[in-house]
């Protein structure tokens, strides 16, 4: 079975790929084994608005009981809903105003109110009216590198249609490990790869977005992508394998 080293280029890939640079390549540069975090997900975004209507004593019944559904990230149609203002749970009953419009026809027919039903007995109430949608965010993560990498790295990223299973992430894991020194511990690392700035900016972007109060549910996922950097500000690049395996090199 595929494991997180398998999407990680190794030593033997790195030095093929580089090899096969246009620009004279130097594999006795020294190399960095480091992450991308990729986080991605959804949230319900609720928005409702409340309107007068005068309905009939059967339709307040039903109000009465119509709750706001709770939010669904797995609903990818959203929903849209009605509930009863709570000012208006105690609304009394009364004369059903639209009765006194109704007209008969040429043959004397008088067709009965479409509010009360022929009742003539009506409430006022305020109703709320909401719908939920689905709001989908993804954002890419990277670790310190050399700002001419940081474009081709993003597009790279971008343009993958699907990520690794085994590549999943726990934010709320501790990633860090102790150093021997004093007991301090070190910056973070996902299975010997570095992951530093990426990691808290991913930790900070979910926690952020959770947060929001335009959203009612989130659910996130993140994934940590390995590759390996190197090279110095001017030659620097990165090797980074994509989800069907190819080796990739990108400067």
């Amino acid at each position: 079975m595929p494991n997180f080293e398998d999407v990680s280029p190794n030593a033997a890939e790195v030095e093929a790929a580089l090899r096969g640079r246009s620009s004279t390549p130097s594999t006795a540069e020294p190399t960095e084994r480091v992450v991308a975090i990729l986080v991605s997900g959804r949230g319900v975004e609720r928005s409702t608005w409340t309107d007068d209507a005068e309905v009939s004593e059967d339709d307040f019944e039903r109000l009465l009981d119509e709750q706001p559904p709770p939010p669904d990230v797995n609903d990818l149609n959203g929903e849209r809903f009605r509930s009863l203002d709570p000012q208006s749970r105690s609304a009394k009953i009364q004369r059903c105003t639209e009765c006194q419009f109704r007209v008969a026809d040429d043959h004397g027919f008088v067709r009965p109110c479409n509010v009360c039903g022929g009742k003539q007995r009506t409430v006022s109430v305020k109703v709320i009216f909401g719908e939920d949608k689905l709001r989908h965010f993804a954002r890419i993560f990277l670790p310190e590198l050399t700002y001419r990498l940081r474009e081709p790295l993003t597009q790279f990223f971008k343009a993958r249609t699907s990520v690794p299973d085994l590549l999943t992430l726990d934010l709320t894991e501790d990633f860090e490990t102790a150093d021997a020194y004093r007991g301090r511990r070190s910056r973070g690392e996902i299975h010997g790869h570095r992951a530093d700035a990426a990691l808290a900016q991913a930790k900070n972007y979910v926690e952020r977005v959770t947060r929001l109060p335009s959203l009612l549910a989130v659910q996130a996922a993140a994934f940590a992508w390995p590759l390996v950097v190197g090279g110095a500000a001017e030659t620097s690049f990165a090797v980074v394998k994509d989800e069907h395996g190819g080796v990739h090199v990108l400067s």
